[in-house]
């Protein structure tokens, strides 16, 4: 009985972990503007989207910048669901 119970507490921490990394990405003048714009996407199983456009176009027109400076991907994994975003800085 004790086993058992180890056993469901561990799958349930692992089931409640996430992780979450920052990139940069390359491709944009690479002076960070006064503007920021985000864009968003969830995803269940990795490669089926369930909302949103985290597209770079997306997220500069979200934050109205027209020139993009710079542009980051931030990712965030719990098991089989998580989200993208993309946030661009530029003017």
């Amino acid at each position: 009985m004790k086993k058992l119970a180890v056993i469901v507490a561990v799958a349930a921490v692992a089931l409640f972990a996430s992780c979450t990394s920052v990139l940069p990405v390359a491709g944009a003048t690479g002076k960070v503007g006064s503007k920021v714009g985000e864009a968003t996407a969830s995803w269940i199983l990795y490669p089926i989207t369930l909302n949103g456009d985290a597209g770079i176009q997306a997220a500069a027109k979200a934050g109205g910048i027209s020139t993009v400076g710079t542009v980051d991907v931030k990712n965030n994994w719990m098991y089989i669901m998580g989200s993208v975003t993309t946030v661009v800085t530029g003017e």
